[in-house]
């Protein structure tokens, strides 16, 4: 039978909590939901280090902190602040460093190939291929996370647009250098910047819009 190191750890531990709470040989006060949400924040943090972020790892301590946050005496703490700081440090760790990914089989890639898209990302990093013959609409909601799109094997037969939402995200956008891009972004401590330059001669047409907070859009032209 295969070993699942991952969930088997996560196990043990969860186990260790409820014994503590049950026994009391832990200094920390444990509720159901304490323990649920420990466990939720290990698996990502082992997640994250196997996937060598630092976004996953550093939110799941900054929750974990924040879940006993009485029984460390930081009571007060906001819990959006702490979670910008985390971000900021993810963010800050990441662009210092650039961490190499381990290797990713081909099964693990995401492709999408409608013409109509719907893309989430939530405390991580995600890259996704988009390839279709006919893009017509994409809508991002990222969150807490770094995501990479690339449109370079998509085709606009005259218009498209993509609609982001974006909070503490980092988003990047690899289009052909051959497409017009349009961007009407909304950005509140975040901005949208451009790398390379386009070829387009105004069709076919991308247009970017919607809003980002404590973040950045990225756009490359290939």
């Amino acid at each position: 039978m295969k070993r699942n190191w991952f969930w088997g750890i996560i196990c043990i531990l969860g186990a260790i909590l409820i014994f503590g709470k049950l026994f009391g040989f832990l200094p920390f006060t444990f509720s159901l939901w304490k323990i649920i949400g420990t466990l939720i924040c290990l698996s990502v943090i082992i997640d994250g280090i196997k996937e060598r972020s630092f976004y996953s790892p550093l939110f799941g301590i900054a929750i974990i902190f924040y879940l006993f946050k009485e029984d460390l005496g930081f009571e007060d703490i906001s819990l959006w602040l702490l979670l910008l700081a985390t971000w900021l440090l993810a963010w800050g760790l990441t662009s210092i460093i650039h961490p190499k990914k381990r290797h990713i089989e081909i099964e693990d890639i995401e492709y999408s190939t409608n013409s109509i898209i719907n893309i989430t990302s939530s405390f991580g990093e995600k890259v996704q291929y988009i390839q279709t013959n006919d893009l017509q609409y994409v809508t991002i909601d990222s969150k807490f996370s770094g995501l990479k799109l690339y449109f370079d094997q998509a085709t606009i037969q005259n218009q498209a647009t993509i609609e982001i939402d974006g909070n503490f995200t980092g988003i990047e956008l690899y289009v052909p250098k051959e497409w017009s891009v349009q961007s009407r972004v909304r950005a509140f401590f975040g901005g949208v910047d451009e790398k390379g330059q386009p070829s387009s001669s105004g069709y076919p047409t991308l247009n970017i819009t919607g809003r980002i907070h404590f973040g950045g859009v990225e756009i490359h032209y290939i």
